[in-house]
């Protein structure tokens, strides 16, 4: 009787193990379906969002282009204007100026005349006093920009020379060279306000000279 017990004990124990061990697994299985699914879902949504946020991506990538073309256009306009203001200022300026610089230019030549005339002027004083004079003009017109300037060179350069007179030569090597620098140019800021005048050799073939 008492093994039949035991014996009866034992298949309860067996069957509760079985119904354990079996509620378990079906647990797990309910575990492993949930966890599945979930991935499943994680993994849906993030094939729908990719491709959202690519888009958001590229529409604030076109945006940051078109503020930085929008930022250099507006610097290139803001540098156009400065730059044809300033422009202006410096049209008008030399607009101003020019008469003035013009007119001791001519003083400047006038005394330049006087002092080549004055090689029989007897009083030194005169001449010195007329030539420091001539001084402080080309002092003055330097002090407002303009340069008194001699062209390198002994080949004549029409957008920087005036030929006063031009004298005849048999040597055809000696055609268009300088033969003596008469007056200084001068110029403000690169713009010319008088060419230097010049004398230049002109070949004439030795027949035609005589003629």
């Amino acid at each position: 009787m008492e093994e039949k017990q035991i014996i009866d004990g034992q298949n309860h124990n067996q069957s509760q193990n079985a119904a354990a061990s079996e509620a378990s697994l079906s647990q797990q299985g309910v575990e492993e379906a949930t966890e599945k699914t979930s991935a499943e879902e994680a993994l849906e949504k993030l094939a729908h969002d990719v491709p959202r946020l690519l888009a958001e991506v590229q529409e604030l990538r076109q945006d940051f282009d078109t503020k930085i073309k929008y930022d250099e256009s507006k610097e290139r306009l803001i540098d156009t204007l400065h730059k044809e203001l300033q422009d202006y200022r410096e049209g008008l300026h030399f607009k101003i100026l020019r008469p003035v610089f013009i007119d001791l230019i001519s003083i400047y030549d006038d005394m330049a005349k006087v002092l080549e005339g004055a090689a029989s002027i007897e009083r030194k004083q005169e001449v010195q006093i007329l030539r420091s004079f001539q001084e402080t003009v080309e002092e003055i017109l330097h002090g407002n920009g303009v340069e008194a300037f001699e062209v390198e060179g002994d080949i004549f350069q029409p957008g920087r020379q005036r030929i006063q007179k031009a004298i005849e030569t048999p040597e055809p090597e000696l055609d268009r060279h300088i033969a003596r620098r008469v007056r200084k140019g001068f110029a403000y800021e690169n713009r010319i306000l008088r060419l230097e005048i010049v004398e230049v050799y002109k070949y004439v073939k030795e027949q035609e000279a005589a003629l």
